[in-house]
């Protein structure tokens, strides 16, 4: 299954998988439990299309992908 269409060069893919590792961190706060994988391909999905976005700092990226999840919205509300 094609999540997106976009090729991602190698440092964006490293980028992508960093913020997914934090995103996932932070996730385990809220919960106190790891996200099973529909959650983290869930994410995954989020931070691609916020990269699609052009969405280029960390932390915006990382929110906009946690905000995405409506399960996490209020959680994640600054």
């Amino acid at each position: 299954m094609a999540i997106s269409s976009r090729e991602y060069d190698p440092e964006t893919v490293a980028f992508l998988q960093q913020c997914l590792d934090v995103a996932t961190e932070a996730v385990c706060r809220v919960t106190g439990a790891m996200p099973g994988e529909d959650l983290r391909q869930r994410l995954a999905i989020a931070l691609m299309e916020g990269a699609d976005y052009r969405i280029g700092s960390r932390d915006e990226l990382i929110d906009f992908a946690l905000r995405s999840m409506p399960e996490f919205r209020k959680s994640f509300a600054s």
